[in-house]
């Protein structure tokens, strides 16, 4: 985790302090070992008795990842986490503006209820779920309801599927122009409830892995294997940004040390027995912050907006 020149600087300056944190020297080292002994046993279990969700697993899931924000995160790595559910819908919204199938009047109503004043906690089937879904986190029990970490995963495949070469092609002059939504529009209110509750045990890595390893644990193997996956659109993102800013060079060398692994540019190619947890941050959430940071600072010209 040294600082590399394509990686925006606030993820270079965190990831420089994550490596003093004790739990990043010491845990870090241990959940490595456990979940390469987890994927191992685990997966032929679920294989004979859980190919199928029962029901309970997207609550026990967001029931850990909320005990853990809550508790266990520190708030640099809880405010990562937020902000990266809240990002990437709204890179994805980007890519698809000039190929949407949702009508107006549903984005407008949506948009609406999230400035309203009497916006409040609410268990509908946007909430944290869907590219054109209401990303607001507003509590920890909302987080459950909503099923947030599945609903996130299939952001993903719902990329993929609503992604369109030819109309990207055809309207990539427009979104030259243009820029992603503001993540700072949704609230992230749940973020105070970790300042005041949170110990600050666990840095962002282990964060991350510890969600890994909670989805290894409560998922079916449907649900596991997709979540593994999960971040094979990354290569979608990647392609988009690519003929965006073809004309400028720094971003498009930029780019190129996001080439993903041969397994990662798909949905269908990650086996679950050679998955590496510390992907979804390096590869897949700093990606997304790069594509987030770059859509709203770097011209496809070449110069600074």
């Amino acid at each position: 985790m040294n600082k590399f020149p394509y990686i925006p600087q606030p993820m270079n300056e965190l990831f420089a302090r994550e490596k003093s944190r004790i739990d990043f020297l010491f845990l870090r080292p241990l959940l490595l070992v456990f979940y390469f002994i987890l994927r191992v046993v685990i997966f032929p279990i679920k294989f004979l008795i859980h190919r199928r969700p029962y029901g309970f697993e997207g609550k026990c899931i967001d029931g850990f990842l909320a005990f853990g924000l809550k508790y266990l995160a520190s708030h640099e790595a809880a405010e990562l986490l937020i902000r990266h559910i809240q990002i990437e819908p709204l890179i994805y919204r980007f890519l698809l503006q000039n190929i949407k199938s949702d009508d107006d009047e549903s984005k407008k109503e949506l948009d609406d209820k999230i400035n309203s004043e009497k916006y409040a906690e609410s268990k509908d089937n946007q909430k944290l779920n869907g590219i054109d879904g209401d990303f607001s986190v507003l509590s920890f029990k909302e987080m459950i309801v909503n099923n947030l970490t599945i609903g996130h995963d299939e952001l993903s495949y719902e990329v993929a599927d609503r992604f369109d070469r030819d109309g990207f092609l055809s309207g990539i002059e427009k979104l030259r122009n243009a820029k992603p939504e503001d993540h700072n529009v949704y609230s992230k209110q749940i973020l105070e409830y970790n300042k005041k509750s949170s110990f600050q045990f666990l840095g962002c890595t282990n964060v991350v892995m510890l969600i890994v390893i909670v989805i290894t644990i409560f998922g079916d193997l449907k649900t596991t294997v997709k979540a593994l996956n999960s971040f094979g659109s990354d290569s979608v993102v990647l392609w988009a940004m690519k003929h965006i800013y073809a004309d400028n060079k720094e971003v498009s060398t930029d780019l190129d040390f996001y080439m993903q692994v041969y397994n990662n540019r798909s949905h269908y190619n990650s086996s679950v027995f050679f998955s590496d947890p510390s992907q979804y941050l390096y590869y897949h959430i700093v990606f997304d912050e790069f594509v987030y940071n770059t859509l709203l600072t770097k011209s496809p010209n070449g110069v600074e907006v």
